[in-house]
């Protein structure tokens, strides 16, 4: 890997992109990522990509546009990079990308069913929409191309690796898209790993016309890896999405879990559902690591007061405080508990499991350990008051 890096930075100089005072370097257990090589002072720009060099809609060959009208620029881009992976002017970028064993190991859309199955249900929901995303693509890309020019394992090879690598941006050909086609590849700042909690000492990505820069926030010392931020994403989001999750406590200001498996049955035995729904307040429970979310004690409550009290509670007529402590003692009875209890079970059933790589089975373990931790968390908080 280190004759990679070499190259790499001999022909991201030859790009124009010019990097200070860091580098790329692999890391045990966790790829590439980029460290700093001397000591930094805040403020400093240690990486400019130019324009010309991003992977956009703006610069995907006509031949594959013309081939795929109406088609998501996450598809363009994938294709394009698909059947340019091949080709020598890439060489030394390629050399630096995961393999299609890594991201079959790390990315749960690649993982067997029996995996899948076991996914906790926020990422599950996550991943079904990734799926319908993949398919959906690739059946524009299918009825395009002839099988010998592109298969269907070397596209969903070329759109991960879009969706893991790509950087949110707006082009002028693309600011009148989706958000969702507001996205660009760019060689070197694709090595960045990501920061999880906000007050960490990240760097910052910015766009203008004529480059990509990332800039320092803090001093860093010789030998530090520079992170930048990829968005407030839980846990749930990045193992789907980016294939890692981050162990508490780097990730403690954003990392949630959905309680809907729990909440919505109780709720709905109780004949709660309908008014719920026209209050607006059916479904999307979720708990952090300080509290469970607003939704959740409105939905609470349902269980423990009178329709006219509940209705007074929402309308500001009586005091929230008021019924605290029922409300607790509703979510751990009916919520944390069985949340618990299945979150054990999860944890057994991947311990058994064959299926897949054992790297992908330790991922979705340590997944339901850390919402386990997350419940337990705050089970044992509300018993302590």
């Amino acid at each position: 890997m280190e004759a990679d890096i070499e190259n790499l930075l001999v022909w991201a100089k030859s790009q124009g992109i010019e990097i200070n005072g860091c580098s790329p370097k692999q890391l045990h257990g966790r790829g590439v990522g980029i460290v700093a090589t001397r000591a930094l002072q805040a403020n400093h720009v240690i990486l400019r990509v130019p324009t010309a060099t991003l992977r956009s809609l703006a610069n995907t060959p006509r031949a594959i546009t013309a081939r795929l009208p109406g088609a998501s620029v996450h598809a363009l881009l994938a294709v394009s990079l698909c059947l340019d992976l091949a080709s020598p002017s890439l060489a030394a970028w390629r050399a630096v990308f995961p393999s299609r064993a890594d991201i079959r190991a790390a990315l749960p859309l690649c993982w067997p069913s029996e995996l899948r199955a076991l996914l906790p249900p926020s990422a599950s929901a996550r991943l079904a929409r990734q799926s319908a995303a993949f398919h959906r693509d690739w059946a524009s890309v299918e009825a395009a191309y002839d099988s010998t020019a592109l298969t269907k394992d070397e596209f969903l090879y070329a759109w991960l690796l879009v969706n893991t690598r790509s950087f949110y941006h707006a082009t002028r050909v693309t600011a009148k898209r989706p958000k969702e086609d507001h996205m660009v590849l760019q060689p070197v700042a694709d090595l960045f790993n990501h920061a999880g909690n906000p007050g960490g000492a990240f760097c910052v990505g910015s766009f203008d016309d004529a480059a990509f820069t990332v800039t320092t926030r803090a001093a860093h010392a010789p030998g530090d890896e520079l992170f930048i931020q990829y968005g407030p994403h839980g846990n749930d989001f990045l193992l789907v999405e980016y294939g890692f999750t981050l162990p508490s406590p780097l990730n403690d200001a954003w990392d949630e879990t959905s309680l809907d498996p729990y909440l919505c049955p109780a709720l709905a035995a109780a004949g709660h559902r309908t008014v719920l729904e026209d209050a607006g307040f059916w479904a999307t429970y979720m708990l952090d690591r300080e509290t469970a979310c607003y939704r959740t004690h409105v939905a609470l409550r349902a269980l423990c007061l009178t329709p006219l009290q509940w209705r007074a509670v929402l309308d500001g007529e009586r005091d929230e405080d008021r019924d605290r402590a029922r409300v607790e003692a509703a979510l751990v009875a009916v919520v944390l508990r069985p949340a618990e209890e299945d979150a054990a079970a999860h944890i057994r059933d991947v311990d058994e499991a064959t299926a897949g790589e054992a790297l992908s089975r330790q991922a979705l373990r340590d997944r339901w350990v850390q919402i386990m931790e997350l419940l337990v968390g705050m089970r044992q908080k509300l018993e302590s008051q």
